[in-house]
């Protein structure tokens, strides 16, 4: 059986030593297996990726992972020699989730940041929609 989640790492521009490190992740000891991060802000034209021809201002990798150990893979991003912690935003979503959770590394510790009419359901640990019928995204 299936259990995708969906990841979004992001960063400052500023963070290519970490970057580095990233990309050359051994993608089963992080947790990704079986392939890493997939880079969206790679340089194209000199970063440019989308909108304006001007370079990114962050560093954008994604991935979809079947099976992702999410503690273990924000144990991994949390060991990296982060320069600008406060700059690294880590959005994940579950196949279940109605919408993405977002991490933040606050006093050197990943916490959720709280968002408006979300919750995480107790039996299963699912991020959802409080204004929304229940069924809506089952």
């Amino acid at each position: 059986m299936s259990d995708f989640t969906d990841v979004i790492l992001l960063f400052s521009y500023l963070e290519d030593a970490v970057l580095q490190h990233i990309i050359n992740l051994d993608p089963l000891d992080a947790g990704l297996h079986p392939g890493g991060f997939k880079r969206v802000s790679e340089d194209q034209q000199i970063g440019h990726w989308g909108g304006t021809p001007r370079g990114a201002e962050c560093h954008v990798l994604a991935g979809t992972f079947n099976h992702l150990n999410t503690g273990k893979l924000r144990s991994t991003l949390h060991s990296l020699p982060w320069k600008y912690p406060h700059s690294v935003q880590l959005l994940l979503h579950n196949e279940n989730d109605a919408v993405f959770g977002m991490w933040m590394l606050f006093d050197g510790r990943w916490l959720e940041v709280p968002m408006p009419r979300t919750a995480r359901r107790s039996a299963d640990g699912h991020l959802q929609r409080t204004d929304c019928p229940d069924d809506e995204y089952q």
